[in-house]
């Protein structure tokens, strides 16, 4: 009986994976493990993020409805004293002298509300202090219409109305003009410039010379004793 040649069968072998390979799965694995493990820890930490912002976000969205809401073109400190100003023209300083001045004044326009301090030359002449409260409000116009006051008795007194114009191309771009006072405690018309360092803490206070005056021209001085002895003798 003949033999039957069969073929011989060959095993076929796994093709090699290069050793680099192997490593940019490794990699693959690792980065993708450290992804998930990035995440979980993220979720774990979601919470107290999500407070931590519920937290911040009303600070952090009232900060930027100050910036958009505050009037960064009136509000700051204005003052009409040009020492140290060299350049200034010999108009300018005529104007800045002129009865009443000098005015430095710290404003903050916040939704058209204006509040702030005034110290002036008028108030350290005619009233006893030399440092006073401002309120008003911003016309759609632009124009500011403000009050000096100061409280008299537990009420509000106010001392003087004026008004606030800005132009922006004069050199002294915030002009002054008094509207009504019954005190000479505001120059008639003052222009004003932007410096911010005009207005420190101890700005103004009491004055002493006028609050002296006012009670030595409502309470004079008594008589010496020995003026009101020689007159008891010689009644």
């Amino acid at each position: 009986m003949a033999k039957r040649n069969i073929p011989a069968t060959t095993k076929s072998k796994a093709p090699k994976v290069p050793p680099t390979t192997w490593t940019a799965k490794r990699a693959a694995l690792v980065a993708a493990s450290g992804w998930v493990v990035a995440v979980f820890l993220g979720l774990l930490e979601l919470p107290s993020k999500v407070n931590s912002f519920f937290n911040e976000a009303p600070a952090a969205y009232k900060n930027v409805t100050d910036l958009v809401l505050l009037d960064q073109q009136y509000s700051g400190v204005w003052t009409s004293d040009l020492e140290g100003w060299i350049d200034a023209t010999d108009e300018e300083r005529a104007n800045s002298a002129v009865d009443g001045s000098p005015v430095v004044l710290r404003l903050r326009v916040y939704r058209g509300e204006v509040e702030g301090e005034l110290f002036s030359g008028g108030l350290e002449k005619n009233y006893v202090y030399t440092r006073l409260m401002v309120e008003g409000r911003k016309r759609w116009g632009g124009t500011i219409d403000a009050i000096v006051y100061d409280y008299i008795d537990g009420k509000k007194a106010v001392l003087a109305q004026f008004e606030l114009t800005l132009d922006e191309s004069a050199r002294l771009p915030l002009r002054m003009k008094a509207v009504h006072q019954g005190l000479h405690v505001l120059p008639e018309i003052i222009g004003l410039y932007r410096n911010d360092d005009a207005f420190p803490d101890d700005l103004g206070g009491i004055n002493v010379e006028f609050y002296k005056k006012t009670l030595k021209r409502f309470n004079p001085d008594p008589a010496p004793l020995a003026d009101r002895a020689d007159h008891k003798q010689s009644g």
